[in-house]
């Protein structure tokens, strides 16, 4: 149990260090709005690592309130053997990065209310508003 804990830790500290979200009170809210929902998402990596991740039900979003459109850039696999001959071809050295906290540096464009994260402590009359993207969006 404690090594479950010392990742929710670890995961709370990160958001709060990249600026995910800011305390509300819920009656500062935009009427309208509804609270997204969110649950803790947990997995042993492996190497052994304990990952907790706060996840967001985007499920209880509403098209055209809470998003305009859902899209992330990504690469595709014919781009990626492109760049990988392109490398080849040209004598480059390659390395791989593992970004840890990737997700959390992605920004919003709609503002993003979220009911107060299990375990953060926040009282009842308050909420969060998403600064930043967080798993599940």
């Amino acid at each position: 149990r404690e090594k479950w804990r010392a990742a929710i830790r670890k995961e709370f500290r990160d958001m709060i260090n990249r600026g995910v979200w800011r305390t509300v009170k819920r009656r500062d809210m935009p009427s309208g709005r509804r609270l997204v929902k969110n649950k803790w998402i947990f997995d042993i990596k492996r190497d052994g690592r304990f990952r907790a991740r706060l996840v967001a039900c985007g499920y209880s979003q509403v098209p055209g309130i809470d998003f305009q459109n859902s899209y992330a850039p990504t690469i595709n696999d014919v781009t990626w053997r492109i760049l990988l001959v392109l490398m080849v071809l040209n004598k480059y050295e390659g390395r791989v990065v593992d970004v840890e906290t990737a997700f959390l540096y992605g920004e919003l464009e709609e503002d993003i209310y979220m009911e107060n994260p299990p375990g953060l402590g926040n009282s009842p009359d308050e909420c969060v508003k998403l600064e930043k993207a967080i798993y599940g969006l």
